[in-house]
Order: C-alpha cells, then structure tokens, then sequence
C-alpha cells in the first residue's frame, strides 16, 4: 500500500510537470555547480566551446537560469556530437544567457532531439527559432512585468523520498509564451495568423492556470495578451515588418 501510495503521489507531481516547463528535483541525483564545472573542464567537448561554458555557466547558476543537472545532461549531450552543431547551439545558448532568460527548457530540447536522433540541422534550426521567439517575448513583456518577485521552493516529503520544486515566477511565464508562439509556428501555423496564434498562447495559458503557473501570473498576462502583442514578438523575433 506504502508503495502505491508513493508512486501515485510521484504520478501526480510528474503530472504538473508534464503541463509546464517545470523540473522536478530530486535531491538524490542533484549536482552542484562546481561538480558540473569540473566536469566540463575535463570533458572531450571543442576547446573554443568549452571555454564559452566555463565563461558563462557560473553567470548562469547564480542567476538561477538552468539547473545545473539540466546543465550537465545537455553539456554531455553535445559530445560527441558535430563540432559544427556545438559551435551553433552553444552561441545560440550564450545570447540567451547573457540577456539574463533561462535557458533550462532550451537544453532540454537540445538533449531530447539528440536522444531521438533528430538530424543536427533540425535541433540547431528549431533551437534558433525557439530561442528567438524567447528572447523577443522576454523583450515585449517587460513593461507588463509585476513588482519584484522570490523564487522559492516548495518541498514534500513521501516516505524516504523528497520532492522539490520551485514556485513559478513571471520568468516561467514568459517562457510558457514563448513555447506556445514556437509551437504554432512549428507545429504549421501561419506566421500571419496572429489571432489564431493569439488564441493558441490564450489556451495553453488557461490550461496552466493553478497547474504550473499561479492564476495571479497568468491573469496578468492575459489582461495583455492580444493579436497585436503577439505580433509584436513575431516581428521581433523574425526581424520583419509589422502590418499597419
């Protein structure tokens, strides 16, 4: 029954994981930063690439913009690898970083397109798009962001086990946005169709509501949401001009 129990109260936090760009952290299998940092010095990735990751990651860490399991799970991805798509998602990674976005959701698209064996060019070409729909959301939003927020973390306890996970903040909202307007575009929908887009990012939002975001984040964003705003962030992020 002990049993049971535990693995239906994992399923539903798996669950609201599953709705959103959440990780779960499982204390057991964390790393620390400096583990990943000695990892890194030591692994078989290109020189140049490795010294843009020693540069930056500990940017990242304290900034709180990638776990750094995720972190070292897409750095050990990239061995191996073509030292072309390295070079490609690793610069796209660093744009990201240094505008100050997380990029945790990012690598782990990276790490599942190389675990499906998806062509190099595939990952590196759906990677740009999403990271620059990313940054132009981050970009559009930012008059819209409320009053300064803390992340905190929230812990329960089954049995033996501990499972943590930290409260959303207007961060993960923004990247919420930015995977519903990168997955319509993926997915086939017009760049154009700014309402149909409009109300695909309004649904996903709705969904997450209370399950992955907190009800306050998503109703402030959708006070903004619109046709318009989403144009916004299209033409921003694939540098093209508006319709008048």
């Amino acid at each position: 029954m002990r049993r049971g129990f535990l693995l239906a109260a994992l399923a539903l936090w798996a669950g609201f994981a599953a709705l959103a760009q959440v990780t779960l952290v499982f204390p057991q299998a964390q790393v620390g930063p400096e583990e990943v940092l000695r990892w890194l010095r030591q692994s078989a990735l290109p020189s140049q690439e490795k010294a843009i990751w020693l540069r930056i990651l500990p940017t990242a860490f304290d900034e709180d913009l990638v776990e750094p399991g995720v972190a070292q799970s897409f750095l050990q991805r990239l061995v191996g690898t073509p030292p072309s798509f390295i070079s490609e998602v690793t610069a796209i990674m660093e744009e990201v970083i240094m505008k100050g976005i997380p990029v945790g959701h990012l690598m782990n698209k990276v790490s599942q397109g190389v675990i499906m064996g998806r062509g190099w060019t595939v990952i590196a070409n759906e990677i740009r798009l999403r990271a620059a729909v990313l940054v132009a959301t981050h970009e559009v939003l930012e008059p819209y962001r409320p009053p300064a927020e803390a992340k905190a973390s929230v812990s329960v306890r089954i049995g033996a086990f501990a499972v943590k996970a930290e409260t959303p903040t207007w961060e993960d909202l923004v990247v919420e946005m930015a995977e519903a307007i990168s997955d319509f575009i993926v997915g086939g929908g017009d760049l154009n169709d700014w309402g149909g887009m409009e109300a695909f990012v309004r649904s996903r939002l709705a969904q997450l509501r209370g399950r992955g975001l907190s009800p306050a984040l998503v109703d402030r964003a959708l006070e903004v949401l619109s046709p318009e705003l989403v144009g916004e962030i299209v033409s921003r992020a694939f540098q093209i001009e508006r319709r008048k």
